[in-house]
């Protein structure tokens, strides 16, 4: 028994390739957040826990209130811009 596709399998596999690209092409979080400084205070940095030395509260520069309480924060700024 042979397979013959039907249009409405090319219309299927269109709108998933479709799909696919658009979720390729939806922009990540590195995208819309700043970026770590490029200044003397961040050179260097490579561990997560480098940054809360400063940005813990009671740190030198601390998290706004509206800042994710998260310490990923690789995950959302770039280094070296």
């Amino acid at each position: 028994m042979k397979f013959h596709p039907k249009k409405s399998d090319f219309v299927f596999i269109g709108l998933v390739i479709a799909v696919i690209v658009f979720v390729t092409l939806l922009p990540s979080p590195r995208d819309n957040n700043p970026p770590a400084p490029n200044d003397l205070a961040h050179h260097g940095i490579k561990l997560e826990k480098d940054c809360l030395a400063c940005h813990m509260r009671g740190g030198e520069r601390p998290l706004k209130e509206r800042h994710p309480k998260r310490q990923d924060c690789f995950k959302c700024h770039r280094l070296g811009v």
